[in-house]
């Protein structure tokens, strides 16, 4: 009986209180891997104007053919980018509602389309009440992370 004198719990408490500890530890480190990875991955932000649209797309003058740039290409196989963000820059409000959908089927949804990780950031100051005209375009805007006229 010397070996009960030496252990002041029963053994049947023990062993189920230490499983749980380092159950519990497990759970901790695995969270932390996993917190560790996505801090490593990074955001892209690929800016464009109204005049310059080369970041994020390729026009063919000859043709009238459109492909994405190699700039998001890279991005995009690149597996350390979590996401590709495309930023309108300048002034937009020179733009007609034609031209609201001609921005999104020419030039914006090559990009969306070619990846999951591109999306949309940021704000378009389009002429008030144009977009609207479109709302089956704006609310692709919308729906593919863009503002309209946030500001107004």
């Amino acid at each position: 009986m010397k070996y009960t004198k030496m252990l002041p719990y029963k053994l049947k408490k023990a062993l189920p209180a230490i499983g749980m500890m380092g159950s519990m530890l497990m759970t901790t480190s695995c969270e932390q891997e996993k917190d560790d990875y996505e801090n490593q991955q990074k955001t892209i932000e690929l800016k464009f104007t109204p005049t310059d649209v080369h970041n994020i797309i390729y026009i063919y003058p000859d043709v009238v053919t459109r492909t994405v740039s190699d700039t998001i290409i890279k991005y995009v196989n690149d597996p350390t980018v979590k996401t590709i963000y495309l930023v309108p820059e300048g002034d937009w409000s020179n733009e007609l509602s034609n031209n609201v959908n001609a921005i999104r089927v020419n030039i914006l949804e090559y990009p969306i389309n070619y990846s999951s990780k591109v999306r949309g950031k940021g704000d378009f100051n389009f002429r008030l009440g144009e977009a609207s005209k479109v709302p089956e375009d704006s609310l692709w805007y919308v729906r593919n992370g863009w503002t309209i006229n946030k500001y107004r």
